[in-house]
């Protein structure tokens, strides 16, 4: 009895970094899509206002940034996180006085990632079901139909060469500490 009671206590002190991870946060998320007629295309998503918020009221932005870098820019997290997409760049830059990232990427079916078409008609319409990204829609270059009823679905015109959508991630980031200085500090010994 022991003996397990030491095991299990074992098992939570090793799951806790996972939980405590980095207080990194985006305000957000620009996604952009080029579809081709078999269902392939390329994309980009660009992360707006990359912040670190502080963590039992301490500034951890260097750790943040630290971890941004390893683990999303020199690192495999992202490509991780969406198997469906073949990475082809990754960056951080400035852009308007805050910290954007990007990743640029290319995948082999729209539907493994979030689109849907009729695979019969050339007509018919591009149709993203935003709900599993727990994100708030801001604008698009489509019709949002979630606008007036209970529906998170966009949809695009068969003849839009772009496909285009912005979400809201973090409202309230008052008291967030930039990581662009950071950023800036990091190029600077490139």
């Amino acid at each position: 009895m022991k003996n397990s009671k030491t095991i299990l206590m074992m098992i939570i002190l090793a799951m806790i970094p996972a939980f405590l991870g980095g207080c990194i946060a985006v305000e957000m998320k620009e996604y952009r899509f080029r579809m081709n007629d078999d269902g392939s295309g390329e994309g980009s998503i660009r992360f707006i206002n990359i912040v670190s918020e502080e963590e039992d009221e301490q500034d951890v932005s260097v750790k943040d940034f630290r971890e941004l870098v390893s683990n999303y820019i020199e690192g495999k997290a992202f490509e991780e996180d969406n198997p469906h997409y073949n990475v082809i760049d990754k960056r951080l830059y400035e852009e308007n006085g805050v910290l954007l990232g990007e990743v640029v990427f290319t995948f082999d079916s729209m539907d493994s990632i979030g689109f849907y078409r009729d695979r019969d008609c050339k007509c018919s319409k591009y149709i993203y079901y935003m709900e599993p990204l727990s994100e708030v829609y801001y604008e698009s270059n489509g019709n949002y139909l979630g606008e007036n009823r209970d529906l998170p679905l966009l949809m695009w015109n068969h003849s839009e060469e772009e496909l285009y959508f912005k979400t809201l991630i973090s409202e309230n980031i008052e008291g967030a500490h930039s990581l662009l200085p950071l950023y800036e500090t990091w190029e600077e010994q490139k």
